[in-house]
């Protein structure tokens, strides 16, 4: 049988309610989290707990809130009808359950109410955890692990329920304190921390970095010597407020999100944040709008760039570019209406999304041609090629063309085109015909910085007449009905470019 001693008495509202104080692990063994409105655990929120429980300084946690139906069998033998269980407890008069043989003892009376013993049979769970689950989740994970001692006391809150009574005024007690409170905002309490005043109060630089973490300090770092990065974050809407929660978030951020440094370095965050600020879009004198998940990730790959050792910067400079490129065309960059609450999680899709794009977009060979029957088997090699490199790569290549459509001699671009190209990574350009639309097409590809393959099937001479000066650059297979030669060259030239 287990113990619990607490006082009795009425909150606003009538709520019969009994506090004390009990061993954390007496509080584990009589109950549960409600599988109808207890969140999942979260092993994340448990392990940041437990830090924050066996730091020693400072650690407080507030009082376990419980619930308890005083349940009790009215046609059982021997049950009497003259049991009303809230009010017997009102009253002094105690309380004991036929059904699962708790029993609520008055001690002494107390101001305002009564001193109660509760027993509780061993191995019954009959208390519900209505807020503080991770709490207890932490506690036990730290027991088990002796970093914890069992005898540690944690304050608690039984609420007493009609037998009667729902399930549904639970939830709705559950629901109020998780969001009816009205917390005091962290930017606050980051300002009491992070801004020094220069007076008695302050946290050193030694102890903000101890007692809450390297992320505060660093903070601290930027805004006393970044002033016009400082400057143009308050710029953007959603950061105007948040300044410091946005600080200290984003560089827990990139921290846990960078695989090249074990401490964040503050030269080449500084520059990756400076860079992903540089490609906010002006939206007035003094407002820049930028989404807080594009600037998370921008910052993170502008970061990663500056660290990288092992190779130019290249690949990563690229994919920073085409994210840009792709983030503009879709309007992702102006959004306004965000929040530093939700940044990194749309920072993470924002990244998934255009990984996923980027990969069909970069397996995908879009065929700029002319649409007379003379080039298709230009065409039906190109395509033996994919399918072969398919076959022997486990490739997912994938050759598009617009179907067939009216040119003029004007060179103008269908809109099917540029969504072709757009949606493409590769363009092939058939300079066979001499048409001026593939010139500018392959123009449009090299505004979006698209990678070129040129071919042209016909006599040197007709390639130089076909090809025009701005262009010439470019290498080209040039096979003169030589296909099979066609086919060897640029086999080699899409397994250089896709590195197979």
């Amino acid at each position: 049988m287990l113990t619990l001693t607490g006082i009795f008495s009425q909150s606003f509202g009538g709520t019969c309610t009994i506090r004390g104080y009990a061993k954390y692990t007496d509080i584990v063994h009589v109950s549960y989290p409600h599988p109808d409105y207890q969140r999942p655990e979260d092993e994340k929120h448990i392990e940041d707990i437990s830090k924050f429980i066996i730091s020693g300084t400072n650690s407080f946690t507030p009082e376990v809130v419980l619930a308890y139906t005083a349940e009790y069998d009215y046609y059982a033998d021997g049950a009497s009808s003259d049991v009303d269980a809230i009010k017997d407890i009102k009253e002094g008069n105690g309380f004991t359950s036929n059904i699962n043989k708790v029993s609520f003892k008055k001690i002494k009376a107390v101001p305002e109410g009564f001193l109660y013993e509760i027993k509780i049979p061993d191995n019954k769970k009959v208390l519900r955890r209505v807020d503080g689950n991770h709490r207890l989740c932490a506690f036990e994970k730290l027991i088990a692990e002796g970093q914890a001692k069992e005898y540690y006391l944690i304050p608690f809150c039984i609420i007493i329920f009609q037998d009667n009574i729902s399930l549904k005024d639970e939830k709705i007690i559950f629901h109020n304190i998780n969001s009816k409170a009205i917390p005091i905002k962290s930017e606050l309490l980051l300002k009491n921390v992070i801004v020094e005043k220069n007076d008695a109060l302050d946290f050193n630089d030694e102890e903000l970095k101890v007692d809450f973490g390297n992320e505060y300090l660093f903070a601290r770092y930027l805004i006393k010597n970044q002033p016009l990065m400082i400057r143009k974050l308050k710029r953007i809407t959603w950061v105007k407020h948040n300044l410091l929660s946005v600080l200290v978030d984003l560089i827990r951020y990139v921290d846990a999100k960078s695989p090249i440094c074990n401490q964040i370095c503050e030269g080449a965050f500084v520059l990756g944040l400076n860079s992903a600020l540089s490609h906010a879009e002006r939206v007035g004198e003094n407002e820049l709008a930028i989404s807080s998940g594009l600037l998370y990730l921008l910052t993170l790959v502008c970061y990663e760039k500056e660290l990288d050792e092992t190779t130019t910067g290249q690949e990563k400079e690229e994919y920073r570019d085409r994210l840009i490129t792709w983030s503009r065309k879709y309007r992702i960059a102006e959004a306004q209406n965000d929040s530093v609450k939700t940044a990194t999680i749309n920072a993470d899709c924002i990244r998934d999304i255009f990984d996923k794009y980027r990969s069909s977009e970069d397996q995908t060979i879009f065929l700029s041609r002319c649409f007379s029957s003379e080039y298709d088997e230009n065409e039906h090699a190109i395509q033996r090629v994919i399918e072969n490199i398919n076959r022997e790569k486990k490739t997912s290549l994938k050759l598009t063309r617009v179907d067939r459509h009216t040119e003029g001699e004007t060179g103008q671009i269908s809109d099917r085109v540029f969504k072709g190209i757009d949606d493409a990574g590769l363009i092939i350009a058939d300079l066979s015909s001499g048409r001026p639309n593939i010139p500018h097409e392959i123009g449009y590809a090299m505004g979006l910085k698209k990678s070129l393959i040129l071919i042209h099937n016909g006599t040197n001479e007709q390639a130089e007449e076909h090809t025009p000066s701005n262009i010439r650059m470019f290498e080209q297979i040039r096979f003169n009905r030589n296909y099979h030669y066609l086919e060897e060259e640029l086999k080699k030239h899409l397994i250089d470019y896709y590195k197979l």
